[in-house]
Order: structure tokens, then C-alpha cells, then sequence
């Protein structure tokens, strides 16, 4: 089988850090080739270079035999290359047939032909199975609408190559498998699929071949039917997985109350009466579209936004009206969502971030109230190993660090707390396989001393996994409840597209 594209040596530098070295690796016309691999790999700088984001230092790339070498995306896509990113690259207030054809627009007497614009996108729809409204403005669009957009501007562009790099990351369970679908359909037209994942259910499930990357080399391509889940994940993280299990734990005393907690924001009711409880030791996981309301319940939980009405109870204590400060002080511990807009200061140390909060305590105050720099640093170092940040020293820059390795720092922060109640918002969200894992351990550890957790998670194999009790919110409202026993991918799936309760 002839290849569609061919790495020869490929090498790209940023600075002193190699991201990928002397790379070697065909993809076959017509096949669904996923690469893998831990956050820093390689696997999204090699196709950004294949895509013409980043120029290539050594080595070449043949397009169906041809030497190519692209200065831009513009050159990648008029050779019939096309990426589908992460972050969505869509006009919100444009609609889905304006964001297809942007830039490359039909004309009728040197003005834009809407008629045509809007036919051919719709014929593409058709096509490929894609049900979507091309009159209807993206902002109105849910996140698996939108992902069909961006995949109907590439098959615009006529591209026969298609990159989809972690494409499965906000979408449902039926959303996710509608998308694989559609890529099988692109294979059977003849195109060339690129799938970078992380979720190894996914990639066994979708490929013909896998190739697995790990600082910057490829370790090897495998046929599908070649090689375990298993092996693939001890590839990719360089030692072996073990499964992780929940032992029983007594439920009987509540921690947390959220009764009838609704939050109106610019006349619109965003969280609706919403009801539940977290007992000790227990982890409630609480899934869902983003944007239906888990955010605003986060930030209310947490005493960032207050409720329009309802209170929120903690160990019989209401702390409705309560500060995040004096929340803290009686022993709720945060991981926000969003580590470097609310969870990090990025300009400040590791040292100094790992201080915040823990400032007042009598072992960092001297004279004063004069800071004890030693103690301060020896705690910072303590925590660095204790959760293994990777950093030159306790001094480097927050802001410098990998996306994996600031969520340790936030987490070694809020783990050395003496908790009562966590409430912790995608903790995995960015982190590689070994990450995951090391994370999951310090959430059921903490699980294990009787610590109620609140768990909030657009992963729904992290929800599955730690999760006693699984509640789905639906526009603002708790759309289904089940226990981890009694959970069904397919009902859970269904509740996050608005199924009724």
C-alpha cells in the first residue's frame, strides 16, 4: 500500500528541549493511524509540523511521494492537509455555512454567492452523515455540533488527509461514537486519518495501526490486532498500570448538604434548585455537557459565587454566606478547573505558590510577621518530592512548568491541607497516563481517611473510576443519579444529551 505521508529523521528544537528527534514514520493512504503517547512526546509538535504550524529543523516529510516543506497552514491545506485542533478555531456569531467556507468563500460577480455557499455545505453534510443546521450561528451550537463544523470546513478545503488531535476530549459517550462513524466513512472514501488520543479505548477501537511516542521518539507502529490496552499504556508510560480499586467505606454521616441551590446571573437561571449530599468517604461524581451549570455549582461549593437562593450546609454548619477564606478554615479544600486562572499564580514561584493559604500558620511567621524563609522552603521541597513536580528548584517560575506538573503543585497545596471536604474540578484535564494515575492515587487516598469528595469531571472514564454515587447535570439541573454499582455508559450518556431523569 502506497503511503500518504512519510516523516524521514524529523527533528524540531525549542530552545536546549529536543520535542522531536530524528522521528521515522510512514501513514498509509486510506487507513485510521492513531498516535499516543504522555503529555511532551512529540505527538501534536510532529503534526504541527506536518500542518506547517512550526517549521522543521532537519530531516523531511513526503506527501504521497513529494518532498514538501510548508511555511504555513495555508501551504499543508493546499496540498489537501487538514487539522482539527483541541480549541475549536470558529466565529460564534457567523453561522455553520459563513465558518465552512470562511476564507475561501464562493463568488457570483466578485461578491459572496450565499445561495452556493450554503448548498455546498449542506451536500457535504448529507454526505458524510453530519446532522447539523448550516443556517444556525455556532454560538447556539452544542461542543459535538461545533466539532462537525470544523470537520465540514476541512472536507471544504477538499483535504484527504485529516488530523484530529484529542478529538474525543468534551464530547458524550454517543457524540464520541457519531464522530467514529464519520472517520470511518472518511477511510472508506479513500481519506487518510490521523488520531492523536490519549484514551486507549479509543484508539484500540478506531485504528488499523498505532504508533506510540515517548520523549520525542517513536517507540514503534503496531497493527491494531497486535497489541493489548495493556501493553500500550505500559508503552506510553514507561512502567506497568495497575488497575485501581475502591474498598468499602462506611457512608453513614453527611458532610456536605446542598439543598435547593439555584443561581440566576443577567436574568438567567443557570443552576436550577438543585439538591444533594456528600457523605464521608464518599465521592460523588458529578458529569455533564460543558456549559450546563457545573461551573456555577462548583463556584457556589466553593463560596466564589453566591447562591440566588438555597443554602449550602457543611458538618451542620451553614455556610451559605461564608467566604472561600473562612470555607478553607474549616477544612474544604479546592482544586479549581481552570489551574492557571484560578489556581496558580504563574508569575510567582513554586515556592511561593505552595505557600499560599498555609501563610498564617505559626511554623511560616516569625517576628513581625516577618516570613520564615527556610521553613518555607523546606516544606516546598518536602511537597515537590512527596508529589513528584518535576522543576529545576522551589524558585523556578510557576508559569514554566508543563500542564501535568502545575496541576501537582496546585494539588500538593491543597493535599497538605488538614481536610475535611475536597472539592476537586477536572483534576486529570491535560495530564498524561502516569499523571492520571498518580492523581487518581492522592484522590482515593484521601478517600480512604473518611474524606468527602466532590468530584466534577468531563472525563467519564475518570468519573466511572472514582466514583461512588454519579449525578448528570442537564441545562442547570441534576438530569440523572446513580451509584457506581448501578451506572450505565449508555443512560449517563443519554443524561448529558438531555434525557429526562
Amino acid at each position: 500500500m502506497k503511503n500518504a505521508v512519510e516523516f524521514e529523521n524529523v527533528t524540531k528544537k525549542f530552545g536546549s528541549v529536543t520535542a522531536v528527534n530524528a522521528v521515522n514514520l510512514s501513514i498509509e493512504d486510506g487507513e485510521i493511524h492513531s498516535i499516543i503517547g504522555e503529555n511532551g512526546a512529540g505527538k501534536t509538535t510532529l503534526m504541527r509540523l506536518l500542518y506547517g504550524m512550526y517549521k522543521i529543523d532537519s530531516g523531511s516529510v513526503k506527501v504521497f511521494g513529494k518532498k514538501v516543506r510548508f511555511s504555513s497552514p495555508k501551504d499543508a491545506i493546499a496540498n489537501g492537509i487538514g487539522m482539527v485542533h483541541q480549541n475549536f478555531m470558529l466565529i460564534d456569531s457567523f453561522t455553520v455555512y459563513e465558518n465552512v467556507v470562511l476564507g475561501f468563500e464562493p463568488k457570483r460577480n466578485l461578491s459572496f454567492d450565499r445561495k452556493s455557499a450554503r448548498r455546498i455545505v449542506k451536500e457535504l453534510a448529507l454526505r458524510y452523515g453530519m446532522n447539523v443546521n448550516v443556517d444556525e450561528k455556532v454560538e447556539r451550537l452544542s461542543v459535538g455540533l461545533q466539532q462537525k463544523v470544523e470537520i465540514l470546513k476541512l472536507l471544504y478545503r477538499k483535504a484527504n488527509i485529516l488530523i484530529f488531535d484529542e478529538p474525543t476530549a468534551v464530547l458524550t459517550p454517543q457524540e464520541s461514537q457519531l464522530l467514529f462513524d464519520i472517520l470511518k466513512k472518511f477511510k472508506e472514501s479513500g481519506k487518510t486519518v490521523i488520531f492523536i488520543s490519549h484514551k486507549l479505548r479509543e484508539v484500540k477501537e478506531i485504528s488499523n495501526r498505532i504508533t506510540v511516542m515517548r520523549n520525542g521518539k517513536n517507540l514503534g507502529t503496531f497493527k491494531n490486532e497486535e497489541i493489548s490496552e495493556e501493553r500500550l499504556a505500559e508503552m506510553v508510560a514507561g512502567r506497568k498500570i495497575p488497575k485501581l480499586s475502591l474498598p468499602s467505606v462506611d457512608f453513614s454521616k453527611v458532610a456536605l448538604k446542598v439543598e435547593n441551590v439555584s443561581l440566576v446571573e443577567n436574568g438567567v437561571e443557570i443552576v436550577k434548585n438543585v439538591s444533594f449530599d456528600v457523605r464521608e468517604g464518599e465521592v460523588l461524581g458529578v458529569a455533564g455537557v460543558v456549559g450546563n451549570g457545573q461551573s456555577e455549582l462548583e463556584e457556589m461549593v466553593s463560596g466564589m459565587k453566591k447562591p440566588t437562593s438555597g443554602k449550602i450546609v457543611f458538618y451542620d454548619e451553614d455556610v451559605t454566606n461564608l467566604s472561600v477564606r473562612a470555607r478553607r478554615e474549616r477544612g474544604m479544600v479546592y482544586i479549581p478547573q481552570d489551574r492557571i486562572k484560578t489556581g496558580l499564580a504563574p508569575l510567582a514561584s513554586i515556592k511561593e505558590n505552595m505557600l499560599m493559604g498555609h501563610q498564617n500558620k505559626k511554623q511560616f511567621l516569625g517576628k513581625l510577621a516577618f516570613l520564615k524563609r527556610g521553613n518555607i522552603r523546606s516544606f516546598s521541597i518536602s511537597l515537590i518530592e512527596d508529589y513528584e513536580v518535576v522543576c529545576k528548584s522551589p524558585e523556578e517560575q510557576a508559569g514554566t512548568l508543563s500542564g501535568g506538573n502545575m496541576q501537582r503543585v496546585v494539588i500538593a497545596r491543597e493535599f497538605s491541607h488538614r481536610a475535611r471536604f475536597l472539592l476537586v474540578s477536572q483534576p486529570t484535564r491535560g495530564v498524561d497516563i502516569g499523571g492520571i494515575e498518580f492523581i487518581h492515587k492522592k484522590i482515593l487516598k484521601m478517600r480512604e481517611e473518611k474524606i468527602a469528595i466532590l468530584l466534577f469531571s468531563s472525563d467519564l472514564d475518570e468519573i466511572l473510576t472514582l466514583s461512588d454515587r454519579i449525578a448528570v447535570m442537564y441545562e442547570g439541573r441534576i438530569n440523572y443519579l446513580c451509584t457506581r454499582e448501578k451506572s450505565d455508559l449508555t443512560k449517563i450518556g443519554l443524561a448529558m444529551l438531555g434525557m429526562k431523569r
